[in-house]
């Protein structure tokens, strides 16, 4: 049914969607690619003198390390996955936008995200799911990491807990 998957990674949202990711690869024997969005506007806001290239520099770094600790599970568990990491210009774009079109372009069957962050100050931030929606026909698959009724773990332990490929 899916042949290759995108995975939207944050940095709140890396471990569960990762073990989904790894759920669905091993079921559909499908090709993950992993995409960060490194986003510089959320970072405009307030009145402060501040050198705004450096804080790019640091999103980017920061964005660089959730791909690689992605990818050093993905490798552990010998999985086929492409890693990418994209940062978007200052205006004119967003979040949910950049996934779509990755999606489009990587010829994704499903694309991955992890749960919208609930709290008063939601608000400001993008509705990703929404914009990624507005912007491709790509079926979109969200992935919680609150404990299920009747389960013991965490998303966020699944793929690290898991049984590597050449384990078994």
């Amino acid at each position: 049914m899916f042949t290759k998957f995108l995975v939207a990674v944050s940095a709140s949202s890396v471990d569960a969607v990762l073990g989904s990711a790894i759920e669905i690869s091993r079921k559909y024997d499908a090709r993950i690619f992993v995409l960060h969005v490194v986003d510089p506007a959320r970072c405009m806001t307030g009145t402060i003198d501040y050198d705004f290239g450096l804080i790019v520099q640091a999103l980017e770094e920061h964005g660089r390390e959730i791909v690689t600790r992605v990818t050093d599970a993905l490798d552990a568990h010998s999985l086929p996955a492409e890693t990418r990491t994209v940062t978007l210009p200052i205006t004119g774009s967003s979040v949910g936008r950049a996934i779509a079109s990755a999606a489009d372009a990587s010829g994704a069957d499903l694309i991955l995200l992890g749960e919208r962050s609930s709290g008063w100050w939601r608000w400001l931030n993008e509705d990703v799911a929404s914009e990624i929606r507005r912007h491709t026909s790509t079926p979109i698959h969200t992935v919680s990491d609150r404990v299920n009724v009747g389960s013991t773990r965490r998303a966020a332990t699944r793929w690290s807990k898991a049984p590597a490929a050449d384990a078994r």
